[in-house]
């Protein structure tokens, strides 16, 4: 139990502990019922964090796609390139742990928009984990200072 407590969002830990320090206390016939009433209020705390993410990350790149696809000026390169980097560090700031992961899936949604198209546009993941990691650090060095 104490393992999956980890899943849970920093403000929760105190109440996924404190299930765990009133297991003595209830009778042995309802122990069973008291461990999956907990070790359900740690998968559904930790799915709206990581439901919550997920989206995050899937909007972001649908924005990038988008902006790539609809942009026809002779500066859409550069406006795809802004809009990904921006998008990315703040999924950043959002997830720091998933940087990597933000980076990934951001970077990739233009070549993937572009499927069949030019391979070399995966090559804009490198630039959206740079960001993306920049927006986590940015966010560790807030937390820091307050």
């Amino acid at each position: 139990m104490r393992l999956l407590f980890r899943l849970l969002p920093p403000n929760r830990r105190e109440l996924g502990e404190a299930l765990l320090a009133e297991l003595s206390a209830v009778p042995a016939d309802r122990r069973a019922a008291w461990i999956a009433g907990g070790v359900w209020f740690v998968i559904s705390q930790s799915w709206l964090r990581v439901g919550g993410y997920v989206i995050g990350v899937l909007a972001a790149a649908t924005v990038v796609g988008t902006v790539d696809r609809i942009g026809t000026s002779d500066d859409a390169g550069q406006v795809v390139l802004a809009v990904l980097l921006l998008v990315a560090a703040l999924m950043g700031v959002a997830a720091p742990r998933l940087a990597w992961l933000t980076g990934l899936v951001v970077g990739a949604a233009v070549g993937v928009a572009h499927l069949g198209g030019d391979p070399l546009l995966f090559v804009l993941v490198a630039p959206a984990v740079v960001a993306a990691y920049l927006g986590g650090g940015a966010r560790r060095l807030l937390a820091h200072r307050h």
